[in-house]
């Protein structure tokens, strides 16, 4: 007797096989690492990205440098008011990334980043 391979695409008429997908905290950090990074400009490896469970959802702490200036070359805003402005953006993008729901996002600047000279 030979055994058929399981099939590996789902018939849209067959209903889900029970169970269970699970996504590591490493995965889920590196995700909040990537959209930190994106948001402010900077590469990925210059952010740390922390997670904490905060009553069923997560809260997120980024630690990374910031650039002096936007993409266009402009200083707009104190790098206090930058960062507020970032926040929120970094949770909901994560959140529409993973699906988690994020109770809190917390940075912490380590420092400036001059992306014109490629320094920091």
């Amino acid at each position: 007797m030979s055994q058929q391979p399981p099939a590996t695409l789902r018939d849209p008429g067959v209903p889900p096989r029970a169970g269970y997908t699970r996504v590591s905290a490493q995965a889920l950090a590196g995700t909040a690492r990537a959209v930190a990074a994106d948001a402010f400009g900077v590469e990925p490896s210059l952010v740390r990205a922390f997670l904490r469970d905060d009553a069923g959802y997560l809260a997120l702490f980024i630690q990374l440098p910031v650039p002096l200036t936007d993409a266009g070359g402009m200083a707009r805003g104190t790098v206090l008011e930058r960062v507020r402005e970032k926040r929120a953006g970094i949770g909901e993008q994560f959140t529409a990334l993973t699906g988690s729901l994020v109770s809190r996002v917390d940075v912490r600047v380590t420092g400036i980043v001059d992306q014109t000279q490629g320094r920091h």
